[in-house]
């Protein structure tokens, strides 16, 4: 009898170790699929952060480009417009 209930309290502790082990492996999965959840998200993050900054920097600064043309347009506008003037006033003089 005494063996049986030996056999029976070492079959308990073992299945309790195991249970043990079973809930330490889940608590470590369920950690390390956090983790990546935290990655991704960290990823997903730093994205988004560099992404506002390119947005940034394209909205503190215009387009060096744009300055050279608009003045070269406003130069052959102006051109034209004494060009025309002249014309005028020679015709009526």
């Amino acid at each position: 009898m005494e063996a049986a209930s030996e056999e029976a309290a070492s079959l308990e502790a073992a299945s309790e170790e195991a249970a043990s082990e079973d809930a330490a492996s889940e608590e470590a999965a369920s950690l390390e699929a956090a983790s990546e959840e935290a990655a991704s998200e960290t990823a997903v993050l730093a994205e988004a952060a560099s992404e506002v900054e390119e947005a940034a920097a394209l909205e503190a600064e215009p387009p060096q480009a744009v300055m050279p043309a608009a003045k070269a347009r406003a130069t052959t506008a102006m051109q034209i417009f004494l060009s025309f003037i002249s014309m005028i006033s020679l015709v009526f003089l």
